[in-house]
């Protein structure tokens, strides 16, 4: 372990004290969370996982009612069935069910968000055809030329965006729950 003395002038006395030329001390630091507690006094969303009713996100509830006793069986995990949009600080239900109802019009919300969009992530369990990403791409690239959009499958989606959400990017994610997936289920 590497030390340097360094002169420390506290009150009229000078003392050398241990100075570390280093940033990491032996433990491993969860950078996601660290992240997502500094700066923003609004917690950012955590997409949790999806299974085939909905989406289960982290950090949306923005007051606790202390007497609610249901959450600390969930953690303040909240289950929302079907399609979202999912944006750094509110996620909202979707009514897309297919990718035959994925449009630009159906994705207008996100030209109602400030500041404007770097990333939109289309997330589906099926295969988005090049031709829909391309006239979305189009589409909202008139409001934001700078918008990426990337269609992807759901896990890599909600990895991406909760990535993406940490280092303070302003990201999207579409996330696309197939109505005739979750009637399979039942």
């Amino acid at each position: 372990m590497i030390r340097y003395l360094v002169p420390c002038i506290h009150k009229r006395t000078t003392t050398s004290v241990p100075l570390r030329c280093f940033s990491w001390d032996g433990h491993g630091t969860d950078l996601l969370a660290e992240s997502l507690n500094s700066g923003s006094f609004i917690p950012k969303i955590i997409l949790q996982g999806h299974s085939t009713t909905g989406f289960d996100i982290n950090k949306i509830l923005k007051k606790v009612d202390p007497s609610d006793k249901t959450l600390d069986k969930s953690m303040g995990i909240v289950h929302l069935n079907g399609s979202i949009l999912c944006f750094p600080h509110a996620s909202f239900m979707w009514n897309v069910n297919t990718i035959s109802n994925l449009t630009a019009e159906s994705l207008a919300a996100i030209d109602l968000y400030l500041p404007k969009l770097e990333y939109l992530l289309l997330g589906s369990s099926r295969t988005i055809s090049p031709s829909v990403v391309k006239e979305i791409r189009d589409s909202l690239r008139q409001t934001n030329s700078e918008l990426v959009v990337e269609p992807m499958d759901l896990a890599n989606a909600m990895g991406t965006f909760n990535i993406l959400n940490a280092e303070d990017r302003r990201v999207c994610a579409a996330l696309i729950l197939h109505q005739d997936d979750s009637d399979e289920s039942n």
